[in-house]
């Protein structure tokens, strides 16, 4: 079933908008995150470690905080064992910004991932030598757009529900501190 589940998701949600051409998306940067694994494709193509200044602004999460007070770091191990990032490029090609993703790997993964298949993205903004938290949302998948508002690509979530019958779209537009939310569309899936 879950399997059903992600290659519908593919199917309405990231193959549709491949159609779009961007020079902004060069060959070696992720425009598209999921939760659940698709068959040969890994959920983060360029995996990078999450930088010390990224895992500090993790730390105030609230669902972070929640789920390291039910899941204690083992003695030796660090918060970024918990997490990936991947370098995006959200206002242009000269900085490099970064989506964070679960790494879903041990006990801590039912802190950011439903039974249905929705997850926990996060982006970061390069803010001269530092990171800011510009977006935390749950979704399906987390789409980084073509299209821009405020010199900032757009950027879209996407889940499915009620047991694959819909899915439901939620486009976020920068607003020149953090994006939010600005339309929602909910389709009945055939």
């Amino acid at each position: 079933m879950k399997v059903l589940l992600a290659t519908s998701f593919l199917f309405v949600f990231v193959l549709p908008s491949q159609a779009q051409v961007s020079v902004l998306n060069s060959e070696n940067e992720q425009s598209r995150f999921t939760v659940e694994e698709t068959p040969g494709e890994p959920r983060v193509r360029h995996p990078m470690p999450v930088p010390d200044g990224v895992l500090e602004e993790l730390q105030t999460d609230g669902t972070v905080k929640s789920c390291l007070k039910d899941n204690p770091l083992e003695p030796g191990k660090s918060l970024s064992s918990w997490f990936v990032a991947s370098v995006i490029h959200l206002d242009g090609p000269r900085e490099a910004d970064l989506a964070v993703v679960p790494s879903f790997q041990g006990q801590e993964r039912m802190c950011f991932q439903s039974p249905a298949g929705i997850g926990l993205f996060w982006l970061f903004r390069k803010h001269g030598e530092r990171y800011e938290l510009i977006l935390s949302t749950w979704g399906g998948g987390l789409e980084i757009l073509t299209t821009k508002t405020d010199s900032h690509r757009d950027v879209r979530t996407g889940t499915l529900g009620q047991a694959g019958r819909s899915l439901t779209n939620i486009t976020f537009h920068f607003n020149g501190t953090r994006y939010v939310a600005n339309k929602e569309t909910t389709q009945e899936q055939r």
